[in-house]
């Protein structure tokens, strides 16, 4: 058993860290479906945060190369942050563990792909902006532009992911050595435009649930 900590960005520019316990397990309430307990805690200095248990169907099961680490990781980050895009996690002080499903509703059976965020080009600077934002602030040196990870949840190769960062580059906003980018001041000073965007996006998670809850 493995877990893994890492920081993403959701598409809607909220941080957040995963501590997830890899393999993929059976269930064991006879369902048809492999588990992978983790947690999700919102990187604003709250402290709140998300026990989740994700839910990958058969389907999913026989298309990714293993229910580990090394075959699972992209989809299992990127269907928890599907979850958030879509306002289905609630972020709280306690440990209910909320369930996050890696099923047809992000896979396709007929062309054999995932599907999570499929930006427009506009969409994928601003995300990586704020993505670069966010991890360098998170104490992130340097950001692989070419992230497997990042790839799978954006619907974008590796490549166009770097040629985006180019882009990005050359408005003076970050650096680029290879396939890792890193911050310039020009983009730290966008900072508060992004910290506000990232307010609202939780305003937004947390109206749904109270209303939810009325």
């Amino acid at each position: 058993m493995s877990i893994k900590k890492l920081n993403y960005v959701s598409f809607h520019g909220i941080p957040l860290s995963f501590e997830l316990t890899f393999p993929f397990h059976p269930s064991t309430s006879g369902a048809d479906y492999h588990v992978l307990h983790g947690l999700v805690t919102l990187q604003d200095g709250s402290g709140l945060h998300a026990p989740v248990a994700v839910h990958m169907s058969q389907t999913v099961k026989e298309a990714l190369p293993g229910v580990d680490e090394a075959g699972a990781l992209a989809a299992t980050i990127s269907a928890i942050r599907k979850s958030v895009d879509t306002k289905d996690i609630e972020f709280l002080k306690s440990d209910k563990r909320q369930p996050i499903p890696l099923s047809s509703r992000a896979f396709s059976i007929v062309t054999r792909r995932f599907t999570f965020q499929n930006p427009s080009d506009e969409q994928l600077a601003d995300f990586l902006k704020r993505s670069i934002y966010w991890r360098t602030k998170l104490g992130e040196a340097s950001i692989n532009l070419a992230d497997p990870v990042e790839a799978l949840y954006l619907t974008r190769t590796t490549q166009e992911l770097v040629e985006g960062g180019k882009k990005l580059a050359a408005q003076g906003l970050i650096t680029i050595t290879g396939d890792t980018a890193a911050a310039t001041p020009e983009l730290i000073k966008q900072g508060t435009a992004m910290e506000s965007a990232m307010h609202a996006a939780l305003e937004e998670i947390n109206s749904k649930h109270a209303f939810e809850r009325a």
